[in-house]
């Protein structure tokens, strides 16, 4: 499958984290999810786990409670809820579609041992869609998975936007143009995909 443009300009900002992070990336991996619906409740509760991981820290991520229309919802609005605070281009993000999509194979047996695809569509604010999909047996743990993705690649982008315009001032204050010219581009790079 060919990449859409929009993938090549992730790819480049995920270089640019690589770049500019290095080892002190933002890295969510998922630990454990919990809904529960009842017929008589028009809300979903939702409870996630996941560990956060940077270069000098580890820490283990509950959010308990999320009352939320649906669970996809209720993971979109507990990520949010909890990280915009700290990251205020965060704020400029909407989810806009979720597809399934089953994956399905001859059975051997009667269940289906079908895999599913999940693919979030995330609107960014003067920006366009971008899009995160993650494939596994669960349709949650893929929700799961991508509604992290989501936010661990623009989480990484404000704090590469921030590390570097840290050296812009220290360039500047240098009189370092050659540095300065070369943290616009990264900056350009970065504006592609959120304003910071």
């Amino acid at each position: 499958m060919r990449k859409t443009p929009q993938q090549f300009r992730r790819d480049n900002v995920k270089k640019l984290h690589e770049k500019i992070l290095q080892d002190n990336k933002t890295v969510f991996s998922p630990l454990s999810i919990s809904t529960h619906e009842s017929i008589e409740d028009d809300f979903t509760t939702v409870d996630l786990s996941f560990s956060e991981k940077t270069l000098n820290s580890n820490k283990i991520v509950q959010l308990r409670g999320i009352k939320a229309n649906g669970f996809v919802d209720g993971l979109f609005i507990g990520l949010y809820n909890n990280y915009v605070k700290n990251y205020n281009s965060l704020s400029k993000l909407k989810l806009v579609d979720l597809m399934v999509n089953p994956i399905m194979k001859a059975a051997t047996n009667r269940g289906s041992d079908a895999k599913t695809s999940d693919l979030f569509r995330v609107e960014v604010e003067g920006h366009g869609v971008s899009e995160f999909q993650h494939k596994s047996r669960s349709m949650i743990y893929s929700s799961f998975v991508s509604a992290l993705e989501v936010f661990q690649f623009y989480i990484n982008c404000e704090r590469t936007f921030q590390k570097i315009k840290l050296v812009i001032e220290d360039a500047e204050a240098r009189n370092r143009g050659d540095i300065v010219q070369s943290c616009m581009t990264d900056l350009s790079k970065l504006t592609e995909v959120n304003t910071y």
